[in-house]
């Protein structure tokens, strides 16, 4: 879970669903096993879901 973090803080510390998958697909980590362990994080709090014109998520 910890790069899944890192990739969000390298994207900005803000990133869409897509460019998520995109970067973990790059480093290894399969789409399934990304968007797990981003849910995951998210219902630690260590991630916030931002709405804005889509929908993004955040590093807290």
């Amino acid at each position: 879970m910890e790069k899944i973090l890192r990739l969000i803080s390298e994207l900005g510390g803000e990133a869409d669903l897509d460019a998520i998958i995109t970067a973990a697909l790059k480093t290894g980590i399969p789409p399934p096993l990304a968007t797990r362990q981003l849910m995951r994080l998210v219902e630690k709090g260590r991630v916030k879901i931002v709405c804005d014109a889509s929908i993004k998520y955040r590093v807290v």
